[in-house]
């Protein structure tokens, strides 16, 4: 009898291993988001919108989506947190909806409200909106082309671009003036690894109003990660799958330290010929099956966030039995 209660408890626990998601997330099914603003047939001025509604209790994301009323083309399917969200678009006519979701659930979207965009020649209020590269870019390349997205009403623009060394901030350029919407970078300017934030704004010179400056950084790391080590299995282990892999994952240097990842590679042979597992990780252990015995190697490489690469590992032979 004892064990048929243990077994019930057992089975019990696996029913709400199972169901847990479900438990934890509320039905939204039939609740709805309430929007407001634009509301429909709104006439706006300039070249964003900002959507708002209210949020919904138990609602952990919102899905918006803009369609262009002329060619009924989707502009923005987003999920995003919050009651707000601010979207650049040229001047039209345009419809949005909005939904609410969690893990499990997701309510009806919202009924499709239309408003028109059109363009203003006041800059004020106005956002310069970045291309590319993306915000907190890491990279370890010293040539890069910064782009932004045009204002129709704008008559130039101004790209600053500091550099953050040491703690120290200095200004590199200003260029005011520019009438394309892209501007490069060369080694001259990215001539260290240092923290570089690129600004641009838009100006109109006709009434004499512009943007503020939108900001957006670049993390320069041109130094490669110390070699890692290995710890276990030791050099020619006899281990039966799966196993276990660790190792010491070294201390990161430099004045721009981008966030390290492991590579894990599992050959048939010493020269990494025949890799027949590459997993990327972040940790310093990674557990692997093996569906054949025999001889294997094993090494581990260090990857930052710039693109730089480590010395490989020392390889290790070990024999699945």
């Amino acid at each position: 009898m004892k064990k048929i209660v243990n077994i019930s408890i057992i089975f019990s626990s696996l029913l709400l291993l199972i169901a847990c998601d479900d438990v934890l997330e509320e039905d939204i099914t039939d609740d709805s988001v309430t929007v407001v603003a634009p509301k429909d047939k709104s006439n706006l001025d300039g070249n964003s919108v900002q959507f708002r509604w209210d949020e919904l209790k138990d609602a952990d994301d919102y899905r918006i989506q803009v369609v262009e009323q002329a060619t009924q083309r989707s502009v923005l399917d987003s999920l995003v947190k919050g009651n707000n969200f601010t979207f650049g678009l040229d001047p039209g006519e345009y419809s949005w909806r909005i939904r609410g979701e969690n893990f499990a659930y997701t309510t009806a979207y919202s009924f499709p409200i239309s408003f028109t965009l059109s363009a203003s020649d006041d800059l004020t209020n106005q956002d310069v909106f970045l291309s590319s590269p993306s915000e907190n870019f890491y990279t370890k390349d010293s040539n890069i082309i910064l782009t932004w997205d045009r204002i129709q009403t704008a008559t130039s623009y101004t790209v600053v671009v500091e550099k953050t060394f040491q703690n120290n901030t200095s200004t590199e350029i200003n260029t005011p003036d520019l009438t394309n919407t892209d501007f490069t970078l060369n080694s001259t300017v990215l001539s260290e690894d240092a923290i570089y934030t690129w600004k641009v704004k838009a100006v109109n010179k006709n009434n004499d109003t512009q943007t503020k400056f939108s900001t957006s950084k670049i993390f320069l790391d041109t130094q490669a990660p110390n070699q890692p080590t290995l710890t276990s299995p030791d050099k020619d282990a006899k281990e039966s799958s799966p196993i276990t892999f660790t190792w010491n994952i070294p201390s990161n240097t430099g004045e721009v330290q981008s966030k390290l990842s492991s590579l894990i590679e599992v050959a048939t042979d010493s020269g990494f010929t025949n890799i027949i597992e590459t997993i990327s990780t972040t940790s310093n252990a990674q557990e692997i099956t093996f569906s054949d015995v025999g001889d294997y190697y094993w090494r581990v490489i260090i990857i930052d966030d710039a693109g730089n690469e480590s010395v490989e590992s020392e390889e290790r032979k070990i024999t699945v039995e």
